[in-house]
């Protein structure tokens, strides 16, 4: 494994009730899928990636929920794809996450996944932007969903353990995420002026982004 992400993943962390940093699936995809964020995602996105994968097992741990841990893993690391110089969409496309969700689906079934696999993949990251995914609408979706909007925004914060969130976050520090994702955020908007990122961007996102209490936790 990549030396960027083997350092973010440690070693197993317990807490009571809570399982921190399972090791990732030892799979060939989930290698290649590894060895593709390190090349495609600058060192904040490819952080932010990796926490939402922790974040989403935290979640997956509260709610009992039962997930593929090679689909989920493989989607977490994949779902900002269409942020990168690589995957980013062309002028006419209607949302990044589609986008990259497409360009997912593509690099898997390239690399020999099933197709129902590489659909699901693609169908967790095509929704991650959309303001509530629940359940019954794939397990891996919703995980992702969460873990993605914690670490963007803070939401469900106070559901995990303080001691949890800290522990991932010394493995996998936010350093200046925000600035970044601000800044992605901020050319969606203007290149794609009707895509969620555009209308989220438009009501005001940068406020929660920037008062995550995720920003604090090492700090207070």
């Amino acid at each position: 494994m990549p030396s960027v992400v083997r350092a973010a993943l440690g070693g197993a962390h317990n807490r009571p009730g809570i399982t921190v940093a399972a090791a990732p699936p030892d799979s060939r995809l989930a290698r290649q899928a590894t060895d593709l964020a390190e090349e495609i995602y600058g060192e904040q996105l490819l952080a932010h990636c990796v926490r939402c994968w922790y974040f989403g097992d935290v979640f997956a741990q509260l709610g009992n929920l039962r997930y593929d841990p090679e689909l989920f893993y493989i989607a977490c690391l994949l779902h900002d794809a269409g942020l990168t110089d690589r995957f980013r969409p062309p002028a006419e496309a209607a949302c990044f996450a589609v986008h990259g969700g497409a360009a997912a689906r593509d690099t898997l079934t390239g690399w020999g996944a099933e197709q129902r696999f590489a659909d699901t993949v693609a169908d967790a990251i095509a929704v991650h932007m959309d303001v509530r995914v629940p359940v019954d609408s794939g397990v891996e979706a919703h995980l992702l969903h969460a873990g993605a909007h914690l670490d963007v925004a803070g939401v469900r914060c106070g559901d995990v353990p303080r001691e949890v969130l800290a522990e991932i976050l010394r493995r996998c520090p936010r350093a200046d995420f925000a600035t970044v994702f601000l800044s992605a955020m901020r050319r969606e908007a203007r290149e794609r002026p009707d895509s969620r990122a555009a209308v989220m961007w438009k009501q005001g996102m940068a406020l929660p982004v920037k008062t995550n209490p995720l920003n604090r936790i090492l700090t207070e």
